[in-house]
């Protein structure tokens, strides 16, 4: 008996085709002073990755970078572009009302690593008080001439304790950030410092969708000022429960304060007497042998 065979189908003009795999894409030449280098590029984009997952499982990190990888590539990358480490970058960082900030001195080391090193920043200070002044100055690269920025105590204070304790440093830390924006904003886009992520505004949307925008300086300020700190909370006096009511209170009985709900118990009332312990016979029971006892007695006599 013979099986019969199925043709073979004739392969289509596609399948004659040779296999067509598209040529690895090649990596983009990394240039350091382009900012978005580092996403175009595969090895250095995989290596970052790689990097903020170590960042993220260290219990030495910030803890808001611990188990948060994105958040440590963000830091990675940054430190990368600035040619910095990045887990030191990592301990200068700080998350305030959603936003990523970096500490003041960490910015004035970036700005100087950018300058001539023979005009780095520096700082002249005169005057006292709220008066307090500081003069910036600092040469870029390449440059024959000096750039600079001056602001008092009074223009630039905020509400940072640490104006009072360290007025000079608050000085330079602000004034090193204020000739980046001016001279030098590339090596700080994108960037905020603690104090700038602390004035921020919060502003509300309305049902319309817009922001409800501060109609006054007085709003504004009120907007801007430090939540009030809450009063610790008094010890009520129970002016409804003199302690001469709680003193006549019986053993395990109690009396609730109408003020604040707490029950009060008078702790030197006597216990009742249970009738079988070893404190004598209950006053039924001494009846009963008084009596019996005085019947005794009488029938003795007889």
């Amino acid at each position: 008996m013979s099986t019969a065979t199925k043709p073979t189908p004739a392969p289509t003009p596609d399948a004659l085709l040779p296999a067509v795999v598209p040529p690895p894409r090649p990596d983009v030449a990394f240039d350091a002073d382009d900012p978005v280098a580092l996403y175009m590029n595969t090895g250095v984009f995989e290596q970052l990755q790689r990097v903020a997952k170590l960042m993220s499982s260290s219990g030495l990190v910030p803890g808001h970078l611990r188990e948060k990888q994105a958040d440590c590539f963000l830091v990675a990358a940054q430190a990368f572009r600035w040619r910095v480490d990045p887990f030191a970058v990592a301990q200068c960082t700080f998350v305030l009302s959603g936003k990523l900030g970096y500490e003041g001195k960490l910015i004035a080391a970036v700005v100087n690593a950018k300058l001539d090193q023979a005009h780095a920043l520096n700082y002249e200070y005169s005057g006292t008080g709220k008066d307090r002044k500081v003069v910036v100055t600092g040469r870029r690269r390449s440059e024959a001439k000096d750039r600079t920025v001056e602001g008092t105590v009074e223009g630039w204070a905020t509400t940072n304790e640490k104006w009072k304790t360290m007025t000079d440093q608050m000085l330079s830390y602000r004034g090193a950030r204020e000739w980046a924006r001016r001279h030098m904003p590339e090596a700080i886009i994108g960037i905020q410092a603690d104090e700038e992520v602390k004035e921020a505004v919060e502003l509300e949307r309305g049902a319309d969708g817009a922001f409800a925008q501060p109609r006054t300086l007085g709003e504004l300020t009120e907007r801007l000022a430090p939540a009030p700190a809450a009063e610790p909370a008094k010890p009520c006096a129970h002016p409804f429960v003199p302690p001469s009511r709680v003193a006549k209170l019986a053993a395990g009985k109690s009396i609730v304060c109408a003020e604040c709900g707490e029950e009060l118990t008078n702790p030197d009332a006597m216990p009742e007497r249970v009738v079988g312990e070893d404190d004598g016979p209950s006053p039924e029971d001494a009846v009963k042998a008084i009596a019996g006892a005085a019947d005794k007695k009488t029938r003795l006599k007889e």
